[in-house]
């Protein structure tokens, strides 16, 4: 993993735990190769994670999701 990818992982598992911010990125990854817009692509992630009920307030849910999208591109490069 790179330096980029463990600082994100580790901030985000602080923030929004370990468990939800997995999901999160379990679910951008399914997502990132779909023929949708990165705006569907982003609503489709937050509603499947709202889905899957970790008790995270809206911005939390936001917040995993995005650092999700920032790990996946670190991961890439």
């Amino acid at each position: 993993m790179k330096v980029g990818a463990i600082a994100i992982n580790l901030f985000a598992k602080q923030m929004v735990g370990g468990v939800p911010f997995e999901a999160a990125k379990g679910i951008v990854l399914d997502l990132q190769n779909r023929d949708m817009t990165n705006e569907e692509k982003r609503a489709a992630a937050v509603a499947r994670l709202q889905e899957l009920d970790y008790a995270l307030a809206g911005f939390l849910v936001n917040l995993a999701v995005e650092l999700a999208v920032a790990w996946v591109k670190e991961q890439s490069k």
